[in-house]
């Protein structure tokens, strides 16, 4: 009876077969599990002018970390990031990273800490998810985000955070930071997977930006104690939750790395909030020995970014090129030492301040290295508040505020008492560099014609430190690095005075009890007030000259779109914005 459909039987099971077959094939395709194995990156002597294709066999990745959302995501990157640094990769680890800026700036794109610093100079979540602060500013309980994968594809726990706090409260970190002392006073403690707890000895507002330093992973370095981890592989080898991760190390024919690769953490990328942006997948970073090896490069083609303090005029003028500059995390200050008399009088600061024509002397000294400051705070940070005083150059007010005094036209001799007779006069202390010891002239020719006289004592960094804490000197030029720890206590709070940081003995209730209050605070609002008030009162005492905020110039190719600088904790932030980058072919 089938005779007549013989050939259209065959055809129906011939369907059959193949639609069984290809229903057991996709069983077997979504049951397969998923490669997790790594392998370490290797150095190689590679030529990187090309930029490489992700898989070049010179250029070979981390294997087991590729999905298809990777590559897609690959595909739309028109181009690498090339940027060219200064020095050498030694640690790819955030507990050493500070020790040499290669380090720090690669850490900063492979591991993240619970909190990060916005554009403002603000602690905002980054691995954490909520905050809760104790009435008593004691205890900070910090619940984690359920989504922080491991590079390697292990999930985030707090477990990785009570090891990182293990290893830096070691008594062992303190030779690599003086940070140990303060972190072995914090009780660290897991309250379950997604929960930790850290306890204070006492309050102190600005923990949340101490909690920006990048967390390890418990699980790939389980009992490593701090002086393993300091040659551990790890180091050349890390893995992080940060938006790139490590492909490759190449060497150049000396042995040494001459160039780190990174790329796109599949990982990362699967995060809600990092589908969006990241159109440079591949990020090249070549390492020179100069800075004027690195400006070469740029100049030659070879890099298409560079940050540098000073850049000459001739790399400004570099046609395709952009250039951005901010504030870096330090504050240029001129100190008196209030126990050399007349500079615990606030009428003689005040005159010194006032006879000094800061912007003038900024311009003429750094040129486009530095702008002039006016607060003790950092230029772009939430909490920064100029005051005109310390712009204003009032040669006339300020012999009006030095005529009831009797000018001392000398200073006694570290050592000798304040009768002395012998003519020494007040030593202006400063770094030995051309423009700060041109700038330390120019202050004071200032003031010996307000009947001051100073003489400048330019002397090496390890002499300069040993004299700043005998207090050898009258006043000094130094450097202050606030970041976006706005807590002013080493600098200016009389009980750091020998053995903290401040080392002219400066000493004002007021200005104490606000410090004491502002560090205690746990509301944003409140603190910020009394930061305000804390800098009024700063400009009014004339208690130091803030002198100069030093830039930091980023230069890239304008083939590079959507670069932007906030507020800078160090050169490493200029990475902050990244996720927005694009090449110029792909802008709009």
């Amino acid at each position: 009876m089938f005779r007549g459909f013989r050939w259209q039987l065959i055809a129906l099971l011939i369907a059959l077969f193949l639609c069984a077959a290809a229903a057991v094939f996709r069983i077997s395709r979504q049951s397969m599990p998923t490669a997790t194995a790594t392998v370490s990156p290797q150095l190689l002597a590679t030529d990187l002018n090309e930029s490489p294709a992700p898989t070049a066999t010179a250029l070979p990745v981390i294997v087991g970390r590729a999905t298809p959302e990777s590559e897609n995501a690959a595909a739309t990157a028109a181009t690498a990031y090339r940027e060219g640094l200064v020095g050498n990769v030694q640690r790819i680890n955030p507990l050493f990273a500070h020790l040499n800026p290669p380090d720090r700036d690669l850490s900063s794109l492979i591991f993240e800490g619970l909190f990060a610093v916005n554009d403002y100079g603000e602690a905002v979540p980054r691995l954490a998810a909520e905050l809760v602060i104790s009435s008593d500013g004691l205890e900070y309980v910090v619940r984690l985000r359920d989504d922080i994968m491991w590079q390697d594809g292990i999930r985030f726990t707090a477990e990785d955070v009570v090891y990182t706090l293990s290893l830096l409260g070691a008594s062992e970190y303190a030779g690599f930071s003086a940070a140990a002392a303060f972190w072995g006073t914090v009780e660290t403690q897991k309250l379950s997977a997604d929960l930790v707890r850290f306890r204070l000895v006492q309050p102190f507002s600005s923990f949340p930006v101490l909690l920006t330093i990048g967390i390890l992973p418990e699980h790939a370095l389980r009992g490593t104690s701090v002086s393993a981890l300091a040659s551990h592989p790890f180091n050349l080898s890390p893995i992080g939750t940060g938006a790139y991760q490590l492909a490759a190390l190449h060497s150049a024919s000396d042995g040494g790395i001459n160039a780190a690769h990174l790329q796109l953490s599949p990982t990362h990328r699967r995060r809600q909030d990092a589908q969006a942006g990241y159109l440079f997948r591949d990020l090249i970073f070549r390492l020179y020995d100069s800075e004027a090896d690195v400006m070469a490069a740029y100049e030659s083609g070879e890099i298409d970014a560079l940050a540098i303090e000073a850049a000459p005029d001739r790399l400004l003028a570099l046609p395709n090129s952009r250039h951005f500059r901010q504030a870096r995390s330090e504050l240029g200050m001129l100190i008196f030492n209030w126990s050399v008399t007349p500079f615990e009088e606030r009428r003689v600061r005040q005159g010194l301040a006032l006879s000094l024509d800061l912007p003038r002397l900024m311009q003429t000294h750094f040129g486009t290295a530095a702008v002039f400051a006016d607060s003790p705070y950092i230029l772009g940070s939430s909490v920064y508040q100029p005051s005109s005083f310390w712009h204003t150059y009032d040669l006339e007010r300020a012999t009006t505020l030095l005529a009831v005094l009797e000018p001392a036209s000398s200073a006694p001799a570290a050592g000798d008492s304040d009768d002395d007779e012998s003519g020494t006069p007040y030593k202006l202390l400063v770094a030995d560099s051309v423009h700060l010891r041109g700038l330390a002239e120019d202050i004071a020719a200032a003031w010996r014609q307000l009947g001051f006289n100073f003489a400048v004592e330019s002397v090496d960094a390890l002499r300069f430190a040993e004299r700043l804490d005998t207090g050898d000197f009258g006043a000094a030029i130094l450097s202050q690095r606030i970041g976006a720890d706005r807590d002013l206590f080493r600098f200016w709070h009389p009980a750091q005075h020998g053995g903290g940081s401040n080392y002219g003995a400066a000493a004002h209730n007021e200005i104490a009890e606000l410090i004491e209050l502002a560090r205690a605070e746990i509301y944003a609002g409140r603190r910020a007030l009394l930061y305000q008030k804390l800098q009024d009162v700063f400009a009014t005492q004339a208690l130091a000259i803030p002198l100069y905020y030093p830039l930091l110039t980023y230069i890239t190719r304008d083939s590079i779109e959507g670069v932007k600088l906030g507020f800078l904790t160090s050169p490493a932030d200029r990475f902050r914005g990244i996720q927005q980058w694009r090449p110029a072919t792909l802008a709009g």
